[in-house]
């Protein structure tokens, strides 16, 4: 009589155990092959320049420029390397401070003003201490004592900054009342604390190893773009403030206002509120 051998039958257990390995080989397998294929797409892309290599960089520019007003703390950030002999007008105040502060808020005006001084015994220093003073300061006293029944908001702040002995200072305004349109001023103040004198934007871009002519290219580059993107709009009706890119003021040269901001950035600006009744203002950084 032939033996019954027992039957070799697979515990339910062991088939779940052998389905969950297979699935999770296969998924791991999916995912390998996944990003296998997403980087060698995206190293084909960068070379063909489908994809843009440069466009994290640029998002962190545009970031840059769009929190330009984010850094008017009223303050001074000092990064001199070493001790300086600063010829102030008082030795018990720093470089920088504030000389008018005032805050207010009621029913129809808002008024929040910090003016800055320059303790610089030099001429152009207290140049422009006077003109801050008349410009900025005089509005605000006025404000403080005047009732109207439109809607007035006015604001002031600054930031300075002091590196390879460069005082440099831009000072921001905002106002608005009532309907009209609002305005944006920007001020700048740049000064060699050792030398004792103004600092042009040539010196700055010489610091930074810029030619004169690929930073006004780049300047003009920039504010064509803008231009453009704005000149949809225009013909659709809106109003936006005209930039003829080839004007004279976009040499980098003939800027007016320019700050020589946190490690060594530049900011070279553009506030056409200081000529007109509008808040545009253009900002190129150079890094």
């Amino acid at each position: 009589m032939r033996p019954v051998l027992p039957e070799n039958k697979m515990s339910f257990k062991l088939i779940i155990v052998y389905i969950v390995i297979f699935i999770i080989c296969a998924v791991g397998i999916a995912l390998a092959l996944a990003k296998t294929e997403y980087f060698e797409e995206e190293n084909v892309g960068r070379a063909l320049g489908i994809i843009d290599k440069d466009s994290e960089k640029e998002d962190e520019y545009n970031e840059l420029k769009n929190d330009f007003d984010t850094i008017f703390n009223n303050q001074i950030e000092n990064f001199q390397q070493g001790n300086i002999n600063i010829k102030k007008i008082s030795n018990d105040y720093d470089v920088v401070v504030t000389a008018f502060n005032y805050k207010e808020s009621r029913e129809n005006c808002t008024i929040d003003v910090a003016i800055p001084y320059i303790n610089i015994n030099h001429v152009s220093a207290k140049q422009f201490n006077k003109r801050v003073k008349e410009i900025y300061r005089k509005k605000a006293e006025t404000l403080k004592n005047q009732i109207s029944s439109m809607n007035i908001i006015y604001t002031v702040q600054y930031k300075a900054y002091l590196q390879n002995n460069i005082l440099s200072l831009a000072i921001r305004l905002e106002y608005k009342e009532g309907e009209k349109s609002q305005k944006i001023m920007v001020d700048t103040f740049n000064y060699n604390v050792v030398e004792q004198r103004e600092v042009t934007i040539d010196e700055i871009l010489k610091i930074k190893d810029l030619k004169n002519t690929d930073a006004t290219n780049k300047i003009r580059r920039e504010i064509k773009s803008i231009q453009e993107q704005n000149q949809a709009l225009i013909d659709s009706g809106y109003s936006l403030y005209q930039r003829d890119y080839n004007s004279a003021i976009y040499d980098a040269l003939n800027c007016k206002y320019f700050l020589y901001g946190k490690n060594g950035m530049l900011y070279v600006i553009y506030p056409y509120g200081n000529q007109d009744d509008t808040s545009e203002t253009d900002i190129v950084i150079f890094e």
